[in-house]
């Protein structure tokens, strides 16, 4: 099959990989304006498929078998026949699309497909004391309850990955176990989670949309530290808290992360099944 994924933003590029991981037998062309964060060059390194910058055109819709939007809302192509990612719980009012796929369970309706986005990258298993976090977090985010977690685990590293902020972050500069990344490239981002014990989630997580954290916590089996009512919705294994952070207390008290990296590893397996499951629909 030839299959066709567009992307006119400069960002949700990381919501190629899990299409990729469905058609790695195909031939597949990705359509994109630019890729700031070199994520094409880290999932080149996975999956072979062909770039193509700048060249969105109808007759795309014509030339391949199915085509995929990353994001619902992206004017560079619109066509009932695109099957399009829904970022946001609510069609979006621009999108002719008659196939969607959703990201979390609580996005749905008729012709609207879940599928939780994961796939396989390579998997390095670490020692290092290092906890990670990968999303928009503004300064404010870093309340007394996530502070007191750092130093309660100050034998522990936290990185904190941000992309789209350009605040000061004072209140954790002087943290001597944080450290703070922001707009690093893909191929970095990874090299980070490589040597990461754990993934942190937000405490406040919004489900009328994706987490990307999670796909990627799932993607590297990864064990991740998550509120109770995310775990429930998606039903990820996980060191789960209800309100706070410190719930969790010392990470070093904790003693069945063996069990933790087995059920994320069997999760991971029944995700790819489920994925499949729904893909397949897709060649006919």
């Amino acid at each position: 099959m030839k299959i066709a994924i567009l992307s006119g933003f400069n960002f949700h590029l990381e919501c190629l990989s899990f299409i990729l991981e469905q058609f790695i037998d195909d031939e597949v062309v990705v359509y994109i304006n630019n890729d700031i964060y070199n994520t094409i060059e880290y999932y080149k390194t996975l999956y072979n498929f062909d770039v193509k910058f700048n060249k969105f055109s109808n007759k795309i819709i014509n030339n391949y078998d199915t085509v995929f939007k990353l994001t619902s809302n992206d004017p560079c192509l619109n066509h009932q026949n695109i099957i399009s990612i829904l970022h946001l719980q609510g069609k979006q009012l621009d999108c002719k699309s008659v196939r969607l796929l959703s990201l979390t369970p609580c996005i749905h309706g008729s012709n609207i497909f879940y599928t939780f986005p994961v796939f396989c990258p390579t998997i390095k298993e670490t020692n290092s004391n290092q906890i990670t976090m990968i999303g928009l977090y503004d300064e404010e985010s870093f309340d007394q309850d996530t502070i007191q977690f750092i130093h309660a685990n100050h034998n522990y590293t936290f990185n904190f990955i941000i992309r789209h902020y350009n605040n000061h972050y004072e209140k954790i500069k002087s943290i001597q176990n944080v450290h703070l990344y922001i707009g690093i490239s893909t191929p970095k981002m990874v090299d980070i989670i490589y040597n990461s014990k754990y993934i942190l989630s937000k405490k406040n997580i919004k489900h009328n949309r994706f987490s990307g954290q999670l796909g990627l916590a799932v993607s590297f089996e990864k064990p991740l530290i998550l509120d109770c009512q995310t775990k429930k919705t998606y039903n990820l294994p996980c060191l789960s808290f209800d309100k706070k952070y410190s719930e969790i207390g010392k990470l070093d008290n904790i003693c069945n992360y063996d069990e933790l990296k087995n059920n994320i590893k069997a999760k991971k397996k029944e995700m790819l099944k489920h994925n499949k499951k729904i893909f397949r629909q897709f060649y006919l």
